[in-house]
């Protein structure tokens, strides 16, 4: 692979990419000749210009696509998250399973695979997404300098049920199903090879066919134009892509590439491919042992089955599979024993056909209990092509390059079975590290709610309270119908439930409950007031639990308070460090203050001038507050900062309760050149309320080499909150909000 051409802007990095697609169906008729999914009837379906870091295209391209299937469906909004779609492109990077940082398959780890930051492909993200390991919130994991947190309570995971390739073919015989694709499902992922020798002055791509250069970049289609023009190739038609090196390249980060580019929507493995129906998982445990996904094909039988052992009561409602040929149909039966060479007491089963290769998710008609400890056996017959397995891999980090990674995998006799003949053997007898991929997707049994979010209200004394109202949806994960209610553990007042708050629900059946902070609460004094509402299984008591109502009444007052006369002793990376900062700086932007917004004493990020170019991410940690029974907690500080803008140089600020997992509550989303000291009121309520304890962050970096500016200086913070004066509503366990698996009485 060639690097990147001499057209290349200087800011940016040479990259790697990602993406795998196969072959699809028949072509759609009556296509439009011009589409964007930036317009579809005025709805913008695609998620803003990102730029990313270091080689990580694969990811981006993968997420892309991801959040443009979440904007058509709404299944983002539904989940009830705001804003844009947003998901962790470094969470996929760091915890793939395939690079030198993680390999659950190794035990001890041995340090081998891909090197993190530098390539994947869409293997790698399928075999991510299927086992249930993401796709994480940018909220929640999304870094590039340290590994995030792998998985968190709190954290909120989006799947897709089906992940399908395409190929539109070398005369474009089936390029009518990848537009069609981009109409039903979204944003499609593809890849290119980005040279400046292929894209002309209007940002306009095209590699011929006679060129020998492999994909070295991923990007996304949004779009197409049947009738561009462009220079050298056979015909006109273009796809309009989207990319991943900020709004200041190319059309405001967009470009074209030409329909009978060499790669892009034509390669094999990275033509196209969709993400449907993208949401939070219908599942709570992924059982598999195809830890690495399809890394290989075995077509000696289109019979398998692997063998598992449940860990808790739960039910069976899915199985994943990967079909390797378009147009395979197939049959998933589960089986409790597997005695004599012969899989015994069939529990269901279902059939099928998928037109298009790919990971799909099976749902099984009736859903199937399962006890802790039982044995249970799920298996997969093809008619078509073969079935897909993992195994130690070669994997091309860099098509066409000398870098390539072995990336290990691990098996166990008894794991996965396979029949090429008229009897059952071990699959580890045809490939030792082999397991084929096959999958069963299971739920803890009972009462689901949906949301995890606490209410928390504020306004001044006599009110308004917002937000005022929330809802939870309740679901019957349970294969029999059950009874629930929905109380209050204590009357209260000054809340009040609507909705079915008591009844029944049938498997899979749901229902809407209605909190709201009504009127009786403007009677109420200064303080926070906390109730704590109960859901409960009153068949069985599984998926027992509980939410908290806080109204936040008056102003938050100042509880913590760091002035920086003196040096707290917070810890510092880098240049960041406690005193007078002393006006210098300002190659671009403004220069340092040259002393605190009070006193002389400031943290600033190199108090003798601007931050260096190709700087890492640098930290200022504070020490731990303690912000149990506080509520609406607001973070407030003096600024004083020059940063470029975030294509390029990046600052931000980070609270946490452990000192180990950060959630950003602010970052530069333009160029700030301060010039005079600016009050920033940062609200962190959601993360900071009743904490134990509380940490805080600022960030300077990354920076690329180019432009450098003075960076931050902060100065006074303070920690505002609601001091709670209302509990005793409690019975231990039930304030941290959770009481799942407990079984209680309600007054």
């Amino acid at each position: 692979m060639s690097g990147l051409g001499s057209d290349m802007p200087r800011r940016f990095p040479s990259l790697t990419f990602l993406l795998l697609l196969l072959p699809i169906g028949q072509a759609a008729a009556d296509l439009p000749s011009q589409y964007d999914l930036r317009d579809v009837d005025g709805q913008n379906l695609v998620t803003s210009v990102k730029s990313q870091q270091g080689g990580t295209c694969w990811t981006f391209g993968a997420m892309a696509a991801m959040e443009g299937n979440l904007l058509m469906t709404g299944a983002w909004e539904t989940a009830g998250e705001s804003g844009e779609p947003n998901l962790a492109e470094y969470h996929l990077d760091w915890w793939n399973g395939f690079n030198q940082h993680n390999n659950d398959d190794i035990d001890p780890p041995s340090g081998s695979g891909l090197e993190v930051h530098q390539g994947g492909d869409y293997r790698v993200t399928s075999a991510y997404l299927g086992r249930g390991e993401g796709a994480a919130r940018n909220i929640d994991g999304q870094s590039y300098n340290t590994p995030p947190e792998r998985y968190r309570d709190d954290y909120h995971f989006f799947v897709p049920r089906h992940i399908e390739w395409y190929v539109a073919g070398d005369n474009l015989e089936t390029i009518d199903q990848i537009k069609q694709a981009v109409i039903d499902y979204g944003v499609i992922g593809t890849c290119m090879c980005y040279d400046g020798a292929f894209i002309n002055g209007s940002f306009i791509h095209y590699q011929p066919t006679s060129s020998t250069l492999d994909p070295n970049h991923a990007i996304a289609i949004v779009g197409w134009d049947d009738d561009k023009a462009v220079s050298g190739a056979p015909g006109p038609g273009a796809w309009l892509c989207k990319n991943s090196w900020g709004e200041g390249w190319g059309l405001g980060g967009y470009f074209w590439i030409s329909y009978w580019d060499k790669h892009a929507g034509k390669h094999p493995e990275m033509g196209a491919i969709a993400f449907r129906d993208v949401g939070p998982p219908d599942w709570d445990t992924t059982y598999s042992h195809d830890y690495h996904g399809w890394r290989d094909t075995y077509t000696d039988a289109g019979r398998a089955f692997s063998a598992f052992t449940a860990n808790t009561d739960e039910v069976l409602g899915a199985v994943g599979i990967i079909t390797t040929e378009d147009d395979t149909s197939f049959t998933v039966r589960v089986w409790d024993r597997y005695e004599g060479d012969e899989l015994l007491d069939i529990l269901g089963s279902t059939t099928g056909t998928f037109a298009h290769t790919g990971l799909h998710t099976v749902d099984l008609p009736v859903p199937i209990s399962l006890v802790q400890g039982d044995d249970f056996f799920v298996e997969l017959e093809v008619f078509s092509g073969g079935l897909a397995f993992d195994r130690t891999s070669d994997v091309p980090v860099l098509l066409g390059a000398s870098t390539r990674a072995i990336v290990e995998s691990s098996a166990a006799p008894g794991e996965s079975f396979v029949q090429p003949g008229s009897q059952w053997i071990d699959f580890t007898t045809v490939e030792e590290t082999g397991n084929i991929c096959i999958r069963a997707l299971t739920s803890i049994p009972g009462l689901r709610v949906q949301q995890s979010e606490n209410l928390v209200a504020s306004g001044p004394v006599g009110g308004p309270f917002e937000p005022s109202t929330i809802q939870y949806t309740l679901e019957n994960r349970d294969p029999t119908t059950i009874t629930y209610d929905v109380t209050l553990y204590q009357p209260t007042a000054w809340i009040t439930l609507s909705g079915p708050v008591s009844g029944s629900l049938d498997p899979g059946s749901t229902a809407v409950i209605t909190v709201e902070v009504n009127g009786a609460a403007n009677a109420l004094e200064a303080g926070a007031h906390v109730s704590n509402l109960l859901f409960t299984n009153t068949t069985s008591h599984f998926g027992d639990t509980s939410r908290m109502i806080v109204v936040a009444v008056g102003d938050p007052e100042i509880r913590h308070s760091e002035t920086l006369d003196t040096d707290p002793g917070w810890a510092t990376e880098g240049q960041w460090a406690w005193g007078q900062p002393a006006g210098l700086g300002g190659a671009h932007g403004g220069p340092d203050p040259t002393g605190g917004f009070s006193g002389p004493a400031v943290y600033g990020y190199n108090l003798g001038g601007d931050y260096p170019d190709n700087l890492s991410e640098t930290h200022l940690t504070s020490t731990a507050f303690d912000c149990r029974g506080l509520y609406g907690i607001h973070l407030d500080f003096q600024r004083w900062l020059g940063v470029e803008q975030p294509d390029y140089d990046h600052a931000s600020v980070r609270v946490s309760t452990d000192g180990t997992n950060w959630t950003t509550v602010w970052e530069n989303d333009a160029e700030v050149t301060d010039t005079t000291w600016t009050p920033i009121d940062l609200n962190i309520s959601s993360v900071a309320d009743n904490a134990e304890t509380l940490y805080l962050r600022w960030t300077m970096g990354t920076t690329d080499a180019a432009y450098t500016y003075c960076g931050w200086n902060i100065d006074d913070i303070e920690i505002l909150g609601v001091s709670e004066i209302d509990r005793g509503l409690f019975s231990d366990g039930f304030e941290n909000g959770d009481t799942s698996g407990w079984s209680f009485t309600t007054p």
